[in-house]
């Protein structure tokens, strides 16, 4: 694959980029571990891996002001500093992950990530611009090839089978063909149609990755597509209804199909964390959450700060950066702010079947699935 832009001044980006994505979190151990994460999906929980295809600056958050907060230079996350993911990780005592794409990343042995920003279960979201769940599954059997290689059969069978294996998909698959038209989503019988084929191909991954020996897996809810910056800038109650209204579709009939793949599949064992509940709480009743301001991003132009240009050198309006972010939900048009992340991940990881369900992530980690034959 070919960088978007070549130079000095690109060259130096990219190598700092290529730092952060290995700093490591104090007290987290560097080497070889019994389990891993490894992560499929979108913008929601990419570590950079965008940063090493040629996309569009859309695609991409590679550039100040992404990563202010923790980082202090960005590494790729569509956010100002960690996200979903590498909170987890910290819980369960791993590693910041590495960006599968990273060149200088080939060892594995505490997982990896696979998402990209702009990503979706269906081949023709954001087709050529970002990196689809296909070809993450493609990524995945590179790795567990090196494992097998490097681990020998039996250790990286079981060294998979205790990790944990992370989905988030559905919000570019839905968001994508408004862009076409707002009447593709009319009837619910248009929307459960849409969701079913989103459902479908996660589930074909799912059944992928277990055949290769992963047995725990964790699934994130689509969030509430219509609350977004970006979403209020359209100002149309049709797009609100029914981005809305797929979601909930989605969140529903996603763990109606878990619950199918584990009685189908011995040893499975899920969670499905609900993004979509947490958002739209915090959304509702900001202050009880530390927040001040839900409908506008921190980062972007125009009204919300609804325009999605946080950092980039292009358009007629120039972005503004908010002087109180602590304050805001949102860092730019889309993605919600570190302080957001953190809060969903502690919930995820010790809270109860209200949000997360039927296991929450410390108990998803802690399974041993050794116990359960092949």
């Amino acid at each position: 694959m070919k960088f978007p832009k070549l130079g000095i001044c690109f060259f130096i980006l990219f190598s700092a980029v290529s730092e952060a994505a290995r700093i490591q979190l104090p007290g987290i151990p560097s080497s070889e571990s019994r389990f891993g994460l490894f992560i499929f999906g979108d913008s929601y929980v990419d570590a950079g891996n965008n940063n090493y295809i040629n996309t569009t600056s859309d695609f991409q958050a590679n550039f100040p002001p992404y990563g202010e907060s923790f980082f202090q230079i960005p590494t790729g996350r569509f956010t100002d500093g960690r996200n979903i993911p590498d909170f987890l990780g910290e819980y369960a005592n791993l590693p910041l992950l590495p960006p599968y794409l990273d060149p200088h990343n080939n060892l594995y042995e505490h997982g990896v990530n696979f998402a990209s920003g702009g990503g979706g279960a269906l081949a023709l979201s954001h087709q050529d611009q970002a990196i689809g769940l296909q070809t993450q599954l493609k990524f995945f059997k590179n790795v567990e090839k090196s494992l097998r290689k490097k681990l020998g059969y039996a250790r990286s069978k079981t060294f998979l089978s205790n990790s944990v294996f992370l989905f988030n998909f559905g919000g570019n698959d839905y968001l994508n063909p408004f862009d076409i038209s707002y009447d593709i989503f009319k009837t619910i019988e248009a929307q459960e149609h849409y969701v079913n084929m989103v459902i479908g191909n996660i589930t074909i991954a799912v059944k992928e990755v277990y055949k290769y020996g992963g047995r725990k897996f964790g699934f994130l809810a689509v969030p509430p597509l219509g609350y977004m910056p970006s979403s209020r800038l359209k100002k149309s109650a049709q797009f609100f209804e029914e981005a809305s209204s797929i979601a909930r579709i989605h969140n529903k009939l996603l763990p109606i199909a878990l619950q199918k793949l584990s009685k189908q599949l011995k040893g499975f064992k899920y969670t499905f964390a609900d993004v979509h509940t947490l958002l739209l709480q915090r959304i509702l009743n900001p202050t009880k959450y530390g927040f001040k301001i839900v409908d506008t991003a921190c980062c972007g132009s125009d009204e919300f700060r609804g325009v999605y240009n946080c950092g980039r050198k292009f358009g007629d309006l120039p972005y503004t950066h908010c002087e109180n972010l602590e304050d805001h939900m949102f860092f730019d048009s889309f993605h919600p702010t570190q302080k957001v992340f953190k809060q969903l991940a502690e919930e995820f990881w010790s809270g109860d079947a209200e949000i997360v369900k039927p296991l929450n992530f410390k108990q998803l980690f802690q399974y041993d699935s050794n116990l359960a034959s092949y």
